[in-house]
């Protein structure tokens, strides 16, 4: 079956996929002092190691013309090693910079996007790509050759960390990928990615900006709870660990059944799941679009890539997101089916030749509300 956005006019354009992410590790385009393991490579994205070196850092920064090395040459506080098997602990609230293993040599038409990944996003830490002479962060312009780093700070969480462990993923392109409102117009009424838990399709509300409009579930949650709060001054959270007692760092948030509505504290961290249900197909990936600050005071999620794949197992029913949801300056108040965020869909090169769930390794496949993977 011909894909819905099949161009033969831009047969090359798209995200690039499971099997071409190899073939830029096997050409030298992708490449790292230590092998880069099978199950860094995802359906559209690979997973990024962190290196040897580690800086503290006195506050953010972008490299700019002057460079990397000069910035942390400036703004670093201390510099430590870090070791495979011994976790070094980051502080919250702390800032970060560590070296990635992978280094890029990309050809001249292919670019990349960085997002942290889902249990980044779901422990508060925030995390951020640089390039060696960057001028924004998560952007890896066409063409470009050098190191990248990750920006880290831990939000909520002292969190414990190791060389080789991954917080954040790549994405690689060719072109425009981004479906247009057409496309996604035709896809929603007839195949729908975006849906209701009834399966009605989710409409596509603002022909300018392409996507779909997502909110968030404060009614339906298992045994009554929609939501989590992360506690503060919690033990540091070890990357690798499993099975950690939620109720050490998590206060569950219960469900709204006044029609009140939940208000969020200032500063606070907060996890929810989406009214919306998604199912990924083969030839699709999608993105997470950063929250309109005229909706409100908050951030609401960190890690915005899904992968083909998602929330697809043949029951049609699809997956809920998960939002990470950190408020600004003042109280908020969030309400059931509130609008949060949109959805865009992008166009895979090609069909990847592993799906998201095709491994037991994909902790969030089918996922209602679900917290990181180093809980119970």
């Amino acid at each position: 079956m011909t894909p819905i956005w099949h161009d033969s006019s831009r047969p090359m354009s798209g995200i690039l996929v499971s099997q071409d992410l190899r073939e830029l590790v096997a050409t030298g385009a992708i490449r790292s002092l230590y092998p880069i393991a099978p199950e860094q490579v995802q359906p559209s994205s690979l997973d990024l190691r962190l290196g040897a070196k580690l800086w503290q850092l006195q506050c953010s920064f972008l490299p700019g013309a002057t460079g990397i090395a000069a910035k942390i040459g400036r703004l670093a506080i201390d510099e430590v090693r870090l070791n495979p098997e011994t976790p070094t602990v980051l502080r919250h609230d702390g800032v970060y910079l560590a070296e990635v293993e992978e280094v890029l040599e990309l050809p001249a038409d292919v670019w990349g996007r960085a997002n942290p990944k889902s249990s980044s996003g779901r422990l508060d830490v925030f995390v951020r790509l640089l390039t060696e002479t960057g001028h924004a962060f998560d952007t890896v312009p066409a063409g470009y050759n050098g190191r990248l780093y990750l920006e880290i700070t831990p939000q909520s969480f002292h969190v414990a960390i190791r060389r080789g462990d991954t917080l954040g993923q790549l994405r690689l392109a060719r072109g425009r990928p981004r479906l247009g409102t057409d496309a996604l117009v035709e896809l929603q009424q007839r195949a729908p990615v975006v849906f209701w838990s009834d399966g009605r399709p989710a409409v596509v509300t603002d022909p300018d900006a392409p996507g779909v409009e997502m909110s968030v579930d404060l009614h339906d949650g298992d045994q009554g709870i929609v939501g989590y709060a992360a506690q503060r001054y919690r033990p540091p959270i070890d990357l690798r660990h499993r099975g950690l007692d939620r109720s050490k760092y998590w206060t569950p948030v219960r469900a709204d059944r006044s029609g009140e509505g939940f208000v969020l504290e200032p500063e606070q961290f907060y996890i929810f799941a989406t009214r919306e249900r998604l199912a990924i197909p083969p030839e699709l990936c999608a993105e997470l679009i950063p929250f309109d600050a005229t909706k409100g005071e908050l951030r609401t999620h960190y890690a915005g890539f899904i992968d083909s794949g998602f929330g697809v197992d043949g029951s049609g029913r699809g997956a809920k997101l998960v939002l990470e949801i950190r408020t600004h300056d003042v109280p908020f108040l969030l309400e059931h089916g509130q609008p949060l965020f949109r959805i865009e869909l992008l166009r895979n090169r090609t069909i990847p030749d592993v799906l998201y769930g095709d491994s037991t390794k994909n902790n969030y496949q089918m996922q209602g509300l679900k917290l990181a993977k180093q809980f119970a």
